[in-house]
C-alpha cells in the first residue's frame, strides 16, 4: 500500500521547508556576513573566465547580428535557403551561417584589440617615458613658478611658512608611525613580486578561457534564451512568466542601449579630444585624450575626473596650456552632454540627474570602478521595477498612475483627489504655514507690541 501526502500536506511542507532555509539564510548573512562574502569572492575568482567570456559575448552580440542580418541572411537567401526560425528551416545552413559569423565577428574583435595595442599603447608608453625623463625639469618649473608668486605676494609666503612649521612635527610623526612599519623589507618584496607574476598568469589564462566561452555564447545565445523561457513557463503562470521575460527583455534593452551607446560616445569624444589637442599644440594628445575618453564612460563625474586629470598633467609642462585645455574641455563636454550625448544615448535610462548621482555615488561606494560603469543601467531597472509595481498596486485600486496628477495633490478621500490649491482641504497637514521670513517682515510691519501703559 502507497501512502501519498494530501496536496495540503504537500504545501504546508514545501512552505515549512522555505521558512526553514529563509531563516537560516537570514541568521549567516546577518552574523556571519563577512565568510559569505569571502566564499562569494572565492566563487566569482573561480570562474572569472567565464564571466569575462559572457561579458565579451554580451557586448559583440550587436555585431554578431549586424554581420548575420546585413551580409549573410541576404546571401543565403538569394541561394534559396531558409534559414529562419521555423520548423521547415534548413538547420544545417543555419549552423554554417552562425559559424561564419562568429568566425567574423571574433576575427574583426580581435583585429580591433590589436591595432589598438599596437596604435595606442605605443603613444602611451612613449608619451608616459618622457614625462619620467622630463620630471625633474616640470619640477624645477613649478618650483619657480611657486617661488615668483610667493616673492609677489609676502603675506602668502609668510602664512605657508607658519603653516609647514606648524604642521612639520606632526607630518614627521605621522611617517614614523604610520608609513615607515608598512615599507616593505627584501622578503616581502619577493613575496609581493612571486605573487604578481602568479597574478599576471591568471589574467592571461582568464583571457583565454573568456575568448573560448564568448565563442560559445555566441555561437548559441537562441539557446540560452529558449531555455531560460521554457523555465519560466515550467514554474510560473502564464501571466508571471511573461511579466519575468519582458522584465528580462528591458534589462537587456538598457544595458545594451547605455553601455553601447556610453562606449560610442566616449570613443568619439576621445577622437574629438586628440583632434583638439593637436590643433592647440597640447603636449601628449594621445595620452590625454585616452584619458578624456576612457574616463568619458563614468557618467555624470568621468567627464570632470578626465579634465582635472589632464590639466594636473599639463600643469607641470605649462600652466597657461593646462588652463586652455580646461576650457577646451569644458567646451567639448558641453557639446557631448547637450549634442552628442542625447543622440546617442538618447532615453536609454529614463533616469533624472539627481538619481544618475545617486547611482552613481551609491555602487561607486559598493563596487569601485565596476559600479561606476554599471551603476546607471542597474539602477535605471531597480527604478523601472519599482515604478512598474507601484502602477500596478494604484490600478488594483482605481487610482491615477499619472504622475502629473499628484503634483497639486494634498490628500485622497473616497477616491477623490483633494487639491493643495484649494484652501478648503485642510486634513492631513495640507495648510501651508507662513514661512519664517515672512513671519519676520510681518511682525516688523506691525511694530512692537505695548507691555503696559506708561507712567
Amino acid at each position: 500500500m502507497k501512502i501519498r501526502p494530501e496536496k495540503n500536506q504537500l504545501t504546508w511542507g514545501i512552505v515549512l521547508f522555505g521558512v526553514v532555509v529563509a531563516s537560516m539564510l537570514a541568521f549567516c548573512v546577518i552574523f556571519d556576513f563577512s565568510s559569505i562574502i569571502k566564499e562569494l569572492s572565492k566563487v566569482i575568482n573561480a570562474i572569472s573566465g567565464i564571466i569575462i567570456g559572457v561579458i565579451i559575448a554580451y557586448i559583440l552580440i550587436p555585431m554578431l547580428d549586424g554581420i548575420e542580418q546585413k551580409i549573410l541572411v541576404p546571401i543565403y537567401k538569394k541561394n534559396g535557403y531558409d534559414i529562419s526560425f521555423a520548423t521547415s528551416a534548413n538547420w544545417k545552413k543555419r549552423k554554417q551561417m552562425r559559424g561564419i559569423a562568429v568566425l567574423c565577428t571574433m576575427v574583426l574583435f580581435l583585429l580591433i584589440i590589436y591595432l589598438l595595442i599596437m596604435i595606442i599603447v605605443p603613444q602611451l608608453v612613449s608619451s608616459v617615458r618622457e614625462i619620467v625623463n622630463n620630471l625633474p625639469v616640470y619640477i624645477r618649473n613649478i618650483d619657480e613658478y611657486s617661488n615668483l608668486l610667493l616673492e609677489n605676494n609676502p603675506e602668502l609666503q609668510e602664512f605657508i611658512d607658519s603653516q609647514l612649521t606648524s604642521y612639520y612635527a606632526t607630518l614627521s610623526s605621522f611617517v614614523t608611525q604610520n608609513i615607515r612599519p608598512f615599507l616593505p623589507e627584501v622578503g616581502t618584496i619577493v613575496k609581493v613580486a612571486s605573487q604578481s607574476v602568479f597574478s599576471v598568469v591568471g589574467v592571461v589564462f582568464d583571457l583565454v578561457v573568456g575568448i573560448i566561452v564568448a565563442i560559445y555564447v555566441l555561437n548559441s545565445k537562441e539557446r540560452f534564451t529558449t531555455r531560460g523561457k521554457k523555465l519560466a513557463y515550467a514554474l510560473f503562470s502564464e501571466g508571471v512568466a511573461n511579466e519575468i521575460i519582458g522584465g528580462f527583455r528591458f534589462v537587456h534593452n538598457t544595458f545594451e542601449d547605455f553601455i553601447g551607446g556610453k562606449l560610442l560616445d566616449s570613443a568619439i569624444i576621445g577622437v574629438i579630444c586628440y583632434i583638439g589637442c593637436l590643433i592647440l599644440s597640447i603636449n601628449y594628445p594621445v595620452l590625454i585624450s585616452v584619458i578624456v575618453g576612457v574616463t568619458n564612460i563614468i557618467p555624470f563625474f568621468g567627464p570632470y575626473i578626465g579634465g582635472i586629470a589632464g590639466a594636473l598633467l599639463l600643469v607641470l609642462i605649462d600652466p597657461v596650456k593646462a588652463l586652455i585645455f580646461l576650457v577646451f574641455v569644458i567646451i567639448l563636454q558641453q557639446f557631448d552632454g547637450n549634442i552628442l550625448g542625447p543622440r546617442i544615448l538618447g532615453g536609454s535610462t529614463g533616469l533624472s540627474s539627481f538619481w544618475v548621482i545617486f547611482a552613481i555615488t551609491l555602487f561607486g561606494g559598493m563596487w569601485g570602478i565596476i559600479g561606476l560603469l554599471v551603476g546607471v543601467p542597474i539602477f535605471a531597472c531597480i527604478y523601472a521595477f519599482v515604478s512598474r509595481v507601484t502602477n500596478h498596486f494604484l490600478r488594483k485600486k482605481n487610482l491615477s498612475t499619472n504622475t502629473g496628477d499628484y503634483y497639486d495633490l494634498a490628500y485622497i478621500e473616497n477616491k477623490e483627489y483633494k487639491l493643495l490649491s484649494n484652501k478648503e482641504n485642510t486634513k492631513f497637514n495640507a495648510v501651508k504655514h507662513t514661512s519664517t521670513f515672512r513671519k519676520i517682515f510681518t511682525n516688523a510691519e506691525k511694530g512692537p507690541k505695548s507691555g503696559g501703559k506708561d507712567t
